[in-house]
């Protein structure tokens, strides 16, 4: 099983989001937050540096707060 990454409310709020719009965000959002989750492999950002939520981030997000 792997290790639970552990997450403050803005990077637990930006996970929920980015589930919430059908895995994409605005690329405007704060850059601190998304730097720990794309570090952590649980977004990533596509050509046009929009977020979207990975499928490691999709798991983070399922085994709750």
């Amino acid at each position: 099983m792997a290790k639970k990454i552990r997450l403050n409310n803005d990077q637990w709020n930006r996970l929920q989001r980015l589930a919430n719009q059908n895995g994409k965000s605005a690329p405007n959002e704060p850059a601190d937050v998304s730097h720990r989750l794309w570090s952590n492999g649980l977004v990533a950002s596509d050509r046009k540096g929009c977020e979207y939520l990975t499928d490691q981030g999709a798991r983070r997000l399922s085994q709750g707060r």
